[in-house]
């Protein structure tokens, strides 16, 4: 399944599942117009297990409204989630940033898996424009592929993560770079990403992607282009820490919940900045599409 968020001229925003070239209502399939579900976040706050609720309804013959998927202007899947955390399990892309600044990439990285939380209120959507900091120079995108959490879960085993994983999605990982080699060195952290934050254009739940997970990582192709020329042919599949270890350390001693988003980390060559200075950093008026395998593209603009 692929689930969105929506909005229809006045009308929403709206939970909604992308059926071909249509978006389905999940207020109106679910049976819940006398309180309408306002974003996936909702959806899985809502119902223990959405995709068999969604599942029975679409085999039961509930009222079904429909709109093209054209005509409508599609919001982050997610709108508040309680938490945005950012993690990373790319060798290539943590030492290739580390060496721009001038760092090399710590010790504790090797000993497990590490993150860091993110602003969730300048969370964006396809389509959106998102502005530079004041006098910056130095934007980047970050191409990720992010978890969606569907069940509540603290100090939760690796054997166990799949059981409270919802789905995946797209995860641009705006990022200052000057700023965050001030601050950080080697991660950018903090004000250097406290800014914008692009996530879209759905979730897509974790059985369409099953085929791809290999050993706790998943394997799928990710590519980025900046006003319509390459700039990022990879892929999430080479992970150092899989999936399961980073879960187990984000929910030791701290509870996830339905909705919270976790970014894995930018995938090597995910970003200008391991580029040597061979590519420009973005300016007014760019575009950025990140695109990911069995997800979809995340398209957003600099703003001009």
């Amino acid at each position: 399944m692929k689930l969105l968020t929506y909005q229809y001229k006045f009308f929403g925003p709206r939970a909604g599942m992308k059926l071909d070239d249509e978006v389905l209502d999940l207020t109106v399939l679910l049976n819940c117009c006398s309180s309408p579900i306002s974003d996936i976040g909702a959806l899985l706050r809502r119902f223990d297990d959405p995709v068999a609720a969604i599942q029975a309804a679409l085999h039961s013959g509930a009222k079904q409204e429909t709109l093209p998927l054209c005509e409508v202007s599609l919001c982050p899947p997610i709108l508040h989630p309680a938490s945005l955390r950012d993690s990373s399990l790319f060798e290539a892309h943590s030492n290739g940033t580390s060496k721009s600044n001038g760092h090399t990439t710590p010790p504790i990285w090797y000993e497990r898996p590490i993150y860091f939380y993110e602003n969730p209120n300048d969370l964006t959507g396809p389509e959106a424009v998102i502005s530079r900091k004041a006098g910056s120079v130095t934007l980047d995108y970050e191409a990720e592929l992010a978890l969606v959490v569907g069940k509540s879960g603290r100090n939760v085993t690796t054997e166990h993560t799949l059981e409270h994983l919802f789905g995946v999605t797209v995860y641009n990982d705006w990022t200052d770079r000057a700023v965050g080699g001030q601050e950080v060195g080697f991660l950018g952290m903090h004000k250097s990403k406290d800014f914008a934050a692009g996530l879209g254009p759905w979730i897509v739940t974790m059985d369409e992607v099953m085929d791809r997970w290999n050993d706790g990582r998943l394997d799928l192709k990710v590519d980025v282009f900046v006003n319509g020329k390459q700039t990022t042919d990879s892929s999430t599949g080479t992970m150092y820490w899989t999936i399961p270890q980073l879960f187990e350390v984000i929910t030791q001693d701290c509870t996830a919940v339905p909705g919270d988003v976790i970014g894995l980390g930018t995938v090597g060559g995910g970003c200008l900045a391991e580029r040597g200075g061979t590519l420009p950093y973005l300016a007014d008026g760019d575009t950025v599409e990140i695109r990911i395998e069995r997800i979809g593209t995340l398209r957003q603009y600099v703003k001009r």
